[in-house]
């Protein structure tokens, strides 16, 4: 994963140059007591920056040494006060498949500070890049590759729970015939040990 260039802080505070009431294409606003908040539906490109940025901060770095981080989501929100000041906070939900644990971490885009970093119930579903990973891990086992290049399609891709109790991340796919009549097979991937569960 590539280390951002810190002008991102630049680029996602323009949004905050956006009319009072007037949500821009791909965003969300609220209006409240405290003031408007308005979150962006973010590009690939930009949600892939994102989550380098919060990955890369010297804070994680420093608790998490040693520990391999996944993203999983990644949103910004900029929060507009009554006054008119502004702050854009980058969000993302990463895995931590060294502990076994979700985490949802904050940073400000402008200042860099660490805003939350808790833990979070729940199992997030999976990311573009572990749907990827998750395929090409598949298709390093020999009998499964022949199959694909004859035909057999992957569905699903669902994170489920580890068939073996752990807490590690898995995900599940079926692996049907061309038709998607006839299943040929059920195969979960160990996220964490980057292997197919037994």
């Amino acid at each position: 994963m590539q280390i951002v260039d810190w002008q991102i802080g630049a680029v996602l505070v323009l949004a905050i140059a956006l009319p009072a009431g007037r949500a821009a294409a791909g965003q969300v606003e609220k209006i409240g007591a405290a003031g408007t908040l308005r979150t962006a539906t973010l590009s690939a490109g930009e949600r892939s920056s994102v989550m380098a940025r919060v990955l890369a901060h010297p804070d994680l770095a420093s608790r998490f040494a040693g520990h391999r981080l996944t993203g999983i989501r990644a949103t910004t929100a900029t929060m507009t006060g009554m006054s008119g000041e502004s702050r854009t906070i980058l969000t993302v939900v990463l895995f931590d498949h060294t502990a076994l644990e979700t985490r949802n971490v904050s940073i400000d885009a402008v200042t860099n500070v660490l805003i939350a970093d808790e833990v979070v119930a729940g199992r997030p579903q999976r990311s573009a890049e572990e749907l990827e990973e998750a395929s090409a891990i598949i298709r390093q086992d020999e009998a499964l590759r022949r199959l694909l290049d004859r035909g057999a399609v992957l569905d699903g891709g669902f994170i489920v729970d580890d068939p073996g109790g752990s807490r590690r991340r898995t995900i599940q796919f079926k692996l049907v015939t061309a038709d998607r009549r006839t299943l040929v097979r059920t195969i979960t991937v160990d996220l964490t040990r980057q292997r197919i569960s037994q």
